[in-house]
């Protein structure tokens, strides 16, 4: 398992530093491409790992020679003057056989020498602790993410559904051009700063702050509510939770977090965008935006369900970009853009590096160089002849 993860760490530093490198030179990548980058990075970071643990070291294109301790595998077998084998602090005699005995076992001979060179590629010592600390972390940072689930459940215990007829007019119409089987319950509550979209399928939810019926005029309270709705229609709700899983698991990696991060903020401008369009008017999700940053509270940061706002500097960003006139480029077709992942994904098994030891040779020059050794030691040589 540590071999995988080590493996993981490069290919997911590999994939995710170029997303970021080309989102970099791009800055004004349409959010919708922008989030498919990322979810193929992420993708790609599981797959060629996976993949290249079941393909020799020898068949990629390009190797990554990472020190032997790290890898799990040891120097060759040093040989004293008198034949001695020494393997892992343990001297061992090795006999000298006479030329009959070499001519009559010379495939035994070659048999062990292999055993003796795979045993040698053994996990090291310290593959035991860090994989008991990786799942001691891991279990503990997925404790903490559904233990934040248990506490925004209890902080809602008290929200009541709402009754005003212009939010639930407005959410009907909604939920018909989002293509929804029915609207998500609404419900409002007084410790909620920012609106949240709760729940999955039937149970699909969007709760809002009880100040948003009375300080939103109806183009913005309609514009919070679209945007929660687009969060039900692209199902946020369940992406955001594997998103949330995958940053617990791959703690160790930075570009994971980073990756969680902004395909989460891809999202909310997608929602954004489509509760605009179906006001056609930029300036009203811009407005509701700037009213729901006044709203946000320190312990909304923390809420790791898809909500509107978790924090004012997101928020500003967020209302330049829908002011923006110009606006982000059109993203490919969806078609296009389907197909050209999955032929990504096909073929980044093939430009994935192996990780292997720096001094490991290829399966022919190993093969030669165990026949050189042999000579060497007399295991090889041809005895006294009577």
């Amino acid at each position: 398992m540590m071999a995988w993860l080590l493996a993981f760490l490069v290919h997911s530093t590999l994939w995710c530093g170029l997303a970021w490198a080309a989102l970099r030179l791009f800055p004004r990548t349409h959010p919708r491409l922008k989030e498919t980058i990322w979810c193929t990075a992420l993708a790609a970071s599981l797959i060629t790992p996976t993949t290249r643990a079941f393909v020799s070291p020898e068949a990629a294109i390009w190797r990554l020679p990472v020190p032997g301790f790290v890898s799990g595998a040891e120097p060759p077998d040093a040989e004293g003057e008198h034949g001695e084998h020494d393997r892992g602090g343990v001297v061992a005699p090795i006999p000298l056989r006479t030329g009959e005995e070499v001519g009559g076992s010379g495939e035994a001979a070659h048999s062990e020498r292999e055993a003796a060179h795979s045993d040698a590629a053994v996990s090291p010592g310290w593959y035991g602790p860090a994989g008991a600390a990786w799942l001691a972390l891991a279990a503990g940072l997925l404790a903490l993410y559904f233990l934040r689930l248990a506490v925004l459940r209890v902080r809602l215990r008290h929200r009541e559904s709402v009754t005003d007829p212009r939010a639930s007019r407005a959410l009907a119409a909604l939920s018909r051009r989002a293509a929804l089987d029915s609207p998500p319950r609404l419900t409002e509550s007084h410790a909620l700063g920012s609106p949240l979209a709760l729940g999955a399928g039937p149970r699909r939810e969007v709760c809002v702050p009880v100040r948003a019926f009375h300080e939103l005029d109806d183009g913005e309270l309609t514009a919070l509510l679209g945007h929660e709705v687009a969060h039900h229609r692209r199902r946020d709700t369940i992406r955001l939770g594997i998103l949330n899983v995958l940053r617990a698991v791959f703690f160790f990696q930075p570009l994971i977090r980073l990756a969680v991060r902004e395909v989460r903020l891809a999202a909310e401008e997608q929602c954004d965008d489509w509760a605009a369009s179906q006001l056609e008017d930029r300036f009203a999700m811009a407005s509701c935006l700037t009213e729901v940053a006044g709203w946000v509270v320190r312990r909304d940061r923390s809420i790791p369900v898809p909500c509107i706002g978790r924090r004012r500097s997101q928020l500003e960003l967020r209302v330049r970009r829908l002011l923006d006139e110009p606006g982000s480029p059109r993203p490919p077709a969806g078609v296009w853009r389907g197909m050209s992942v999955v032929g990504l994904l096909a073929l980044a098994p093939l430009f994935a590096p192996a990780v292997a030891p720096a001094g490991d040779l290829p399966h022919e020059d190993g093969h030669a160089s165990e026949h050189h050794d042999g000579l060497r030691d007399g295991s090889g040589a041809v005895g006294p002849q009577e």
